[in-house]
């Protein structure tokens, strides 16, 4: 960064005051010449650039040239902030008031990724990533009831700034306003009228809806609130791993925990037995389901709250990011009119959302689908659902009987988990019905010989069944730190990689919480059964001959298509390994 760029970085409110008086007063100055001007680019980067643009229907110059890797995202940042006449601030030196802090509520703050700075000339000074984002600047005229003027600064410096102080102000308050010992004894002996009293405050309100919104906005599948000892840790689970967001004081649980089971429809009163709730949560204009489970620990009520974002699971079947070969054998078989098709793999390797997509491509055929799941996870227009209550005795079995006497062209079971489901299953696939559901094995020719142990007749599978995909879900590399991968040689003996191929992986940045990744993508096995195959089964062949007729067939085992990922720089070796070591 040089020249008259760094005039516009501020790094505390008196040169924020000094900077805002001048913001008016600068020339209509283009992107690409203020980054010319600065040397960051050649004017040969900044002419490609402008071509991509152009070929690329719209997308932004700055980005394209970040993607480029000619020019880093912080300086682009502060090259648009010149050309708007906007600040450009650095959080690291504002030092800032609980009074400031609180003129927007956390989970609004949290929500878009905004942080008050001061009130200067009857205006609240905001920083905003994006400082012309009209929904966001409506959002706080409408919960500040202030005008707004805007600053920029980087998104990760704004995240970091919010999970140190906001973080701090919702539990303070609610210890403050419940007036609980800091020490945690008031915790295990307040009555359960108290405890409901106190799940209903605003503070504990308000810190429920700052820990659901930032998992959201973090792009979290879980949320678990686990208590120890002498605190309450909360963690996200963002692409498959949990990581750390902050801790509470424990006397927050009890009221924090009712606060959840009053969300779920649970009973409060019940703190001894496990309980599963439901609820949802509006969210940027998009409504997102929570799946709450609660279970007793000798240390306190531990929470998980699965987060179903509809948009995030309903996907097209080819955005799973199959392979060419896997994606057209998939599409051939889920035309077929009847028969037996499965998903397979270990819990969280996106098994539900592939059959989701399988089913948004079947229902474009206008057909009678019925689906029976525990629980239904996604509502789908055009698809009758049905969720099973184990409790009230009404099962996956009872459920498929009902369903083949309701005319159904394709039936969805969310999981095969007994004989008697298996047997179901494969009839109604016998009866002239189309049948997709999950199975929990490691590869796609195992599946053969766990059905067969469910006491299906071969004779009868053979004539059923038509594929099987066995998946995972491997981490995609972060593009924004991409490095040489230095892999390992009892690893690259293992994958039998030659010593001089070269792998990449993320570095770990602020765009990927250094974790090194962004993302999650499908990689499978698909097992198509062909009169081969369908011979093999009848036969009673071993796992190994289906397997290896498979290959032979051409069917790519999921290591490999997992490598050829690796080689595309889509995903690390590390990610590789970890599927063969599950595989």
């Amino acid at each position: 960064m040089t020249g008259t760029m760094k005039n516009f970085v501020v790094h505390s409110a008196k040169e924020l005051r000094q900077l805002l008086d001048l913001q008016h007063q600068q020339p209509d100055l283009r992107l690409g010449e203020i980054l010319v001007e600065e040397q960051l680019i050649t004017r040969q980067e900044l002419a490609v650039g402008l071509q991509r643009q152009k070929d690329g229907k719209g997308k932004h110059l700055g980005q394209i040239l970040v993607d480029m890797g000619v020019v880093g995202q912080v300086d682009v940042n502060i090259a648009l902030a010149k050309k708007l006449g906007i600040p450009f601030v650095r959080l690291e030196g504002f030092d800032l008031s609980a009074k400031m802090l609180s003129r927007i509520p956390a989970h609004v703050a949290i929500q878009y990724n905004v942080v008050p700075l001061a009130e200067m000339a009857g205006k609240l000074v905001v920083a905003m990533e994006n400082p012309l984002d009209v929904v966001v600047l409506n959002a706080l005229r409408f919960n500040t009831n202030a005008s707004i003027e805007t600053v920029m600064a980087p998104g990760k410096d704004i995240r970091d700034l919010l999970q140190k102080f906001y973080s701090q102000i919702e539990e303070t308050e609610a210890m403050e306003d419940l007036q609980l010992d800091p020490v945690g004894t008031q915790a295990d002996t307040a009555d359960m009228h108290t405890i409901e009293q106190e799940a209903q405050r605003k503070p504990i309100v308000r810190l429920l809806n700052a820990i659901l919104v930032q998992g959201v906005t973090k792009g979290a599948s879980d949320i678990n609130i686990r208590p120890e000892k002498d605190r309450v840790n909360v963690y996200y689970r963002i692409d498959g791993s949990l990581q750390y967001a902050r801790t509470l004081n424990k006397s927050l649980l009890p009221a924090l925990v009712s606060r959840i089971k009053i969300t779920g429809q649970m009973d409060i009163a019940e703190r001894r037995l496990p309980q599963d709730g439901h609820a949802r949560l509006v969210w940027g204009g998009k409504a997102i389901d929570l799946r709450i489970s609660v279970v007793p620990t000798v240390k306190g009520e531990s929470v998980v709250i699965r987060v179903l974002d509809k948009d995030a699971g309903m996907r097209p079947l080819e955005d799973l990011g199959l392979q060419e070969r896997e994606f057209n054998d998939i599409r051939r078989l889920i035309v077929r009119p009847h028969g037996l098709f499965l998903v397979t793999g270990p819990t969280g390797s996106g098994k539900t959302t592939t059959l989701y997509a399988i089913l948004n491509e079947v229902r474009k055929r206008h057909v009678h689908l019925l689906t029976v799941e525990d629980p239904v996870e996604y509502d789908m227009d055009g698809v009758e659902q049905v969720q099973i209550s184990v409790i009230k005795g009404y099962t996956f079995a009872q459920a498929l009987r009902q369903f083949l006497r309701h005319d159904p062209d394709v039936i969805m079971v969310g999981e095969i988990r007994d004989e008697e489901t298996a047997h179901i299953a494969n009839k109604a696939a016998l009866t002239g019905h189309l049948v997709f559901s999950t199975l929990h094995t490691n590869d796609a020719a195992s599946t053969v010989t766990r059905l067969v142990d469910m006491g299906i007749e071969p004779y009868l599978l053979s004539s059923t069944l038509l594929g099987v995909m066995a998946q995972r879900l491997v981490r995609v590399n972060c593009t924004n730190c991409l490095e040489e991968e230095q892999v390992d040689d009892f690893v690259r003996e293992g994958l039998k990689l030659a010593a001089d191929e070269k792998f990449y992986r993320g570095k770990g940045c602020d765009d990927c919480n250094h974790s090194g990744y962004r993302g999650r993508r499908t990689v499978c096995e698909l097992l198509a059964v062909g009169p081969r195959i369908a011979q093999l089964i009848n036969d009673g062949a071993t796992t190994q001959s289906i397997q290896e007729t498979a290959v032979a067939e051409g069917m790519s085992r999921l290591g490999d298509n997992a490598l050829v990922l690796a080689r595309q720089g889509v995903t690390s070796v590390e990610e590789v390994f970890a599927v063969q070591l599950e595989g």
